[in-house]
């Protein structure tokens, strides 16, 4: 008992230290608090937009009209935003996509606080935001690979990853409560405020130039695709993301009509239904940053997928409060496993000088994509109702994670053939 006890606290600081390794480099905590701040920010703005059109409007289709204005500059200059990010100083890049992001969040304050903001101002805001995001993002995460050593570079991306969930825990929370308190305008100012953090932090970087990539060799965006097609394991998890993209995001564009028509619940309702969801991401992430490996994850992107459909599905059947909050949990957690583990796939299997091309069509393919998506499910459920339309998509997700998981696995025992073949071969010139 006592040797028990004494191996205790070991075993946890052991284990704490092994999940938080990366946050031992200055640069990453620096970038790990900065963002912790100003994503929280983003998440409380988030849930108030949303809401905010739903009162509004009451309209799916209005909703999937905002939804995809976020989205589809993504879709639009991904490539451009990660043609930049290989070519020009990242830290600069995100100063200034942030600087401009924040004046958005004080457009939006001041209008909705004046009481003009129109939907089609919403969707043109939502617009800036989104064409923010498809410079900031391809920049954002190839900078994770100058905070931190190579060695813990899937342990960074998954503690980002744990952050971006986190904020996505704790921002929704608090903005439901805000807005039944005092409306959606206070939550647009917190966020315009929080993206101070985020500058200062980036601001404080000290990070080492890289190799410059000339001019040329940066417009070359088909070098990046044939590399993301001919290499089986990212052309997998792409695939993969695009059936997510289209079927499986689109679950938090009709949460407002879960949580009023279906729960019969209150902005508090959806608030709750986004934190625990964001409870279940991070998580998945700190499994990630815990255990996370090359090997580990490939299965674990598929497996995910599966859950995470399951979890769709039965959450769309769901009348009971509770039910549909431990639902949006596990439906949180697998998402974020197989997204976060995607990432760390094509991190792993890309080189730097790649990096910001290879990175901008993941989240091309990841976010792009979702406009298409968004406004095709917003229409059927228009028609058909949230609950039926979301359950299809549930079915497709299904199918496409157990289609992964098959082709993982003839590819291991393709490359087990081909090792045992090799080994003979060698045995035998010997």
């Amino acid at each position: 008992m006592t040797m028990q006890a004494e191996k205790s606290p070991t075993s946890l600081k052991k284990g704490f230290d092994q999940t938080f390794r990366s946050l031992k480099h200055r640069n990453f905590r620096i970038y790990f608090i900065g963002q912790m701040v100003s994503l929280s920010g983003t998440w409380m703005q988030g849930v108030a937009l949303s809401w905010l059109v739903y009162r509004m409007t009451h309209s799916p289709v209005a909703l999937a009209q905002v939804e995809s204005a976020n989205l589809l500059p993504m879709l639009l200059f991904g490539l451009l935003g990660g043609s930049l990010a290989d070519k020009c100083d990242r830290k600069k890049m995100l100063l200034c996509t942030q600087t401009l992001a924040m004046l958005q969040a004080i457009v939006l304050a001041y209008l909705t606080l004046t009481n003009q903001l129109q939907i089609w101002q919403a969707i043109c805001l939502a617009a800036w935001v989104g064409t923010c995001s498809a410079f900031e993002v391809p920049s954002r995460q190839a900078l994770l690979v100058d905070l931190v050593d190579r060695e813990n570079l899937v342990n960074a991306i998954s503690l980002n990853s744990s952050l971006f969930q986190g904020a996505r825990t704790v921002g929704p929370a608090v903005g439901g409560m805000l807005v039944a308190a005092a409306g959606e305008g206070i939550c647009f100012v917190i966020n315009a405020i929080s993206f101070l953090a985020a500058i200062i932090a980036i601001a404080l970087l000290k990070v080492e130039k890289r190799e410059k990539v000339s001019h040329a060799d940066s417009q070359h965006v088909t070098e990046a695709l044939k590399f993301v097609w001919h290499e089986a394991s990212v052309r997998r998890v792409l695939l993969l993301a695009v059936v997510l993209s289209l079927f499986g995001l689109q679950f938090t564009v009709l949460l407002p009509l879960f949580a009023h028509e279906i729960l019969g619940g209150d902005v508090k309702t959806l608030g709750a239904l986004r934190a625990v969801a964001g409870v279940g991401a991070f998580l998945a992430a700190l499994n990630l940053a815990h255990r996370g490996s090359g090997e580990f994850l490939k299965y674990a992107v598929g497996f995910a997928s599966v859950a995470f459909s399951c979890a769709l599905i039965a959450f769309c059947f769901s009348r009971n409060l509770w039910i549909s909050l431990a639902l949006a949990s596990v439906i949180g957690l697998s998402m974020t496993t197989q997204m976060s583990g995607g990432h760390s796939l094509l991190q792993l299997a890309v080189s730097d000088r790649l990096r910001g091309r290879v990175m901008s069509i993941y989240m091309m393919v990841l976010l792009g994509m979702a406009p298409f998506g968004s406004y095709i499910v917003g229409l059927c459920a228009s028609r058909w109702g949230a609950p039926l339309t979301v359950a299809v998509c549930g079915v497709v997700c299904l199918s496409s994670g157990v289609l992964y998981l098959l082709s993982v696995r003839t590819a291991r025992i393709g490359l087990s053939k081909q090792i045992l073949a090799d080994e003979q071969a060698n045995a035998g010139i010997e």
